[in-house]
């Protein structure tokens, strides 16, 4: 027998598995540890990514994403526990290519797979600081900034649902508040602006022609300043024109760049000189022609800012505190603490975005954002999407890797099973029936564990995705770099109204950073196991605590310097996530490797157990197999 399959644990811990439903709940934990892992950045950040990229279409694969890896899970759980060694020392006995001493394959595309979780995490830790900037910004700048980004945000959604509420009309009353809105944020935007200045050379946007117009327009009721007002100012129009106008007039432009954004903008002004000469009759209709194309160049060219204007940087300030505070609590906390605090966090604002979702269903004032029967049939019809279905299924496919349980938290499984005493609980594995009889009770509290934290994440991972693809996907409205946290907060308006930022803020701060608390807190433990496994560290219990204080102390610092040096939250996820399913074939092969070969009979589970962990493997490596293709192909 080789040294990685000796037993890490003694008899000093036997005990007798609960037999009683009510008594087996009072001994999960590792589960609802990983539920909190993974409820930030799988499905608030990346799920909802993926709704609004790929619309209802992929609700399919979110969900099998969920269920499909449980099997895994649970198979990965049952080798710790009958072998009493961790995940990492296992994973190192699979057969292949490896340098003695050095690890083998799996190892060496662990590491790899370690530094863009690092990456993830570092954008998870910046999304809990971006939240916080916006709820309590520390600097004057940080909260004009804050102002000005908000009009924004809030004119792309006011334009959305114009546009959506315009295509019957039912509620005119609906469509004059959001017609007042839009033109109430133009105003903001342009006081706004002229507070902040540019990153080039630190100079202020002369915004002043921007806020002349539109306080002109607010004072003028004539007939076309009124038809203005309501119709063109909250068309989807309006900030097309002024983004093809931009381009035009762009030093840097291109020939063909210049020339299709001509094109946009000639189209775009024709389609708005149509409707007003079906709204004015005779003369009028050229007089509010001219008047109207007249009021569309000067937004445009007021619009056109020359430069990039300089973000504000309390999100950084907050991620510094953020990691170091971090670095305390992991020090210095324990299991229990770790299972308590991500449990109540994640299981609060779960219970909201559920409650989110069937709001917009029964809620009056997000009728617009109603998911339908419809939408539901499509989402559950095993499509992929139109012309754009290999953009959408990428997103998705990345997102396999992270979305219930990923890569990353399947390994991370087996090590909070330990710190949870499941295998302590068994004692070291021998030939006698009593060891036999406390592996079947175990494993069953495992199993409960294991489903029950399924429960909890693929709700919450539909309910997210939902939100994403009914508001942000019908807005177009993609979370990225400093603006995620923000605009993922637009799904949560229709419902909670005014309230809802803080609701949401409140929210992603919870789930962003118990997931960023969790998984840091098993990286350490995996990390330690690596080290010790490659002969780094010495292979004792001592040194092995004692890595695992070291890495909770640089693990979180190197996250919170890649979010400082401008890591894009999104795009780290999704990479993470890329990264992750191209592992779950290899996590597949090894579930199926450990049950076959280093099982113990004796608590062999079900032929319909195995047909169905034979299924994950196959379809894990379908999905990471494709995940790789859909990135390497284009």
């Amino acid at each position: 027998m080789s040294e990685e399959t000796l037993s890490d644990v003694d008899l000093n811990g036997i005990q007798e598995p609960p037999t009683k439903f009510r008594t087996i709940l009072t001994k999960i934990g590792p589960g609802l540890i990983i539920a909190g892992s993974i409820v930030g950045s799988g499905e608030l950040i990346a799920t909802t990514a993926t709704g609004a990229e790929a619309k209802f279409t992929l609700l399919w694969l979110i969900i099998i994403g969920c269920i499909i890896k449980v099997f895994v899970q649970v198979e990965l759980g049952r080798f710790t526990l009958t072998n009493g060694i961790t995940s990492i020392r296992g994973l190192n006995m699979l057969p292949g290519p490896r340098i003695e001493g050095k690890g083998n394959w799996f190892i060496w595309y662990w590491f790899v797979m370690f530094a863009f979780i690092m990456g993830q995490l570092g954008g998870i830790v910046g999304g809990v600081g971006q939240a916080m900037s916006i709820s309590m910004p520390l600097t004057e700048y940080g909260k004009v900034f804050n102002e000005y980004r908000e009009a924004e945000t809030l004119l792309t959604v006011v334009r959305a649902q114009h546009g959506l509420e315009s295509t019957d009309r039912k509620r005119p009353e609906t469509l004059a508040s959001l017609a007042e809105d839009a033109l109430a944020n133009e105003i903001a935007t342009a006081t706004a602006l002229a507070k902040l200045h540019y990153t080039e050379d630190g100079t202020t946007p002369d915004s002043s022609a921007h806020l002349a117009l539109f306080e002109g327009l607010q004072k003028d009721n004539s007939s076309v300043a009124t038809y203005i007002k309501s119709e063109v100012v909250p068309s989807t129009a309006l900030p097309e024109l002024a983004k093809a106008h931009s381009v035009i007039s762009a030093s840097g432009s291109s020939q063909e760049a210049i020339a299709d954004a001509e094109k946009t903008f000639a189209d775009l002004m024709l389609l708005l000189d149509s409707a007003a000469r079906g709204h004015f009759a005779g003369a009028d209709a050229d007089a509010a022609s001219q008047e109207i194309s007249e009021f569309i160049r000067q937004y445009s060219a007021a619009r056109s800012l020359p430069k990039e204007v300089a973000k504000a940087q309390d999100d950084k300030y907050y991620t510094v505190a953020l990691t170091l505070g971090t670095i305390a609590l992991l020090v210095i906390g324990k299991y229990g603490f770790i299972q308590l605090f991500s449990t109540v966090l994640v299981g609060l604002f779960t219970v909201v975005t559920i409650a989110n979702v069937f709001g917009l269903q029964m809620v009056d004032a997000a009728t617009t954002w109603r998911i339908t029967l419809a939408d539901i049939k499509e989402g559950l019809s095993f499509g992929v999407g139109g012309a754009e279905w290999m953009d959408g299924l990428s997103v998705a496919l990345a997102t396999f890797g992270i979305i219930g349980v990923g890569a990353a938290e399947l390994i991370a499984y087996p090590y909070w099973c330990m710190e949870q005493g499941y295998a302590k609980f068994t004692g070291p594995r021998d030939d006698t029936d009593a060891w036999a009889n406390r592996a079947r009770g175990w494993m069953k509290v495992l199993q409960v564990d294991a489903w029950a934290s399924a429960v909890v994440y693929t709700f919450a991972t539909v309910a997210f995705y939902l939100l994403g693809a009914a508001i942000l996907g019908r807005i177009d409205l993609q979370p990225a770099d400093s603006d995620m946290v923000r605009s993922l907060g637009v799904m949560y308006r229709p419902v909670f109204g005014a309230t809802a930022e803080s609701i949401f803020l409140f929210g992603a701060i919870a789930v962003l950073y118990s997931t960023f608390f969790v998984a840091t807190a098993g990286n350490a433990r995996m990390f330690s196991d690596v080290l010790g496994t490659l002969g780094i560290i010495k292979s004792t219990e001592e040194s092995y605590r004692k890595s695992i204080k070291i890495c909770c102390i640089v693990l979180p610092a190197i996250c919170g310097i890649t979010y400082c040096m401008g890591v894009k939250p999104v795009v780290a996820v999704l990479m993470s996530g890329l990264m992750q399913s191209i592992m779950l074939p290899m996590l597949g092969f090894a579930a199926l490797y450990f049950r076959y070969k280093h099982s113990d009979s004796r608590i062999r589970p079900s032929a319909v157990w195995d047909f169905f962990v034979v299924l994950s493997a196959i379809g894990l490596f379908i999905a990471g197999g494709f995940a790789a293709y859909t990135k390497l192909a284009r």
